[in-house]
Order: structure tokens, then sequence, then C-alpha cells
């Protein structure tokens, strides 16, 4: 897993723009997006070299996962993109589960929304679906 989960993060990494704006004014006086931004949220991508089509290949296997698999999604952006550690994102995904007031599992009737087995399992399953569809 470990092998997996450092291929995609250093493709995944590259593909996100660093940049959101450009330092221009569009033409209805709002910022404007940075070309980088504006290709990353239009899919439109020109040919690319070999390195480039793998790394937009990780980027199409990462969007399926967030289709198809919300949760594992988020705990592998959270972790292979944002660095975070599996305990801080164990925080988040609670944290985050309290404020949407989304209930406790059957077999779980009190106590934390996920633990870091859960987590894991996450990751886990976000990597292997990642790997199988990659």
């Amino acid at each position: 897993m470990v092998h997996w989960a450092t291929y995609f993060a250093n493709d995944w990494k590259q593909e996100i723009p660093t940049r959101i704006h450009s330092s221009a004014i569009s033409l209805d006086g709002s910022p404007e997006w940075h070309p980088d931004f504006a290709r990353w949220l239009t899919s439109d991508r020109k040919p690319r070299p070999h390195n480039d089509q793998q790394r937009l290949r990780t980027t199409k296997v990462m969007r399926r996962l967030r289709r198809v698999a919300v949760r594992e999604y988020e705990v592998l952006y959270r972790i292979l993109v944002l660095g975070e550690r599996l305990e801080e994102t164990t925080l988040w995904l609670n944290a985050r589960a309290e404020r949407n007031n989304i209930p406790f599992p059957p077999h779980r009737p009190s106590g934390p929304h996920y633990t870091h087995k859960d987590t894991l399992a996450l990751m886990i399953a976000g990597i292997d679906f990642a790997r199988e569809s990659w």
C-alpha cells in the first residue's frame, strides 16, 4: 500500500494547480482565473508527454474515485495531497460527522464516528480502487 500511496501522491500533487487567480481582472471586474486553474476546472487538456499522460491518468482515476466513493476520496486527498497524518484525518472526519449530524452506525451506538482503524480502512479501500482503476 505504501508503494501505491507514494506513487499516486507524487502524480496527484503535480496535477493540482497551485494558483487560482492570475493578477489580471476579467471583463466582468472579477479576478481572472489562472490558466492552469481554468484548464483544471474544465479538464481541457492538450496532448502531453508520457509523464504528463501518466499524471493525467492518475487524476482521472482520482476523479472517478470521487464520484463513486466520496469518503475514500476525501481521506486520500487529505493524506496524500495535503500531507495530513492519519490521526488528523480521523479528527477531521469525526468533526465533519458531528457538524453534519450524521447518525452513528448501528454497530456503534456511541463514541466517535470514525476510529483510526476506520480511517485506515478508508485509505486502503481508496488506494485499492485507484490501483485497480489505473
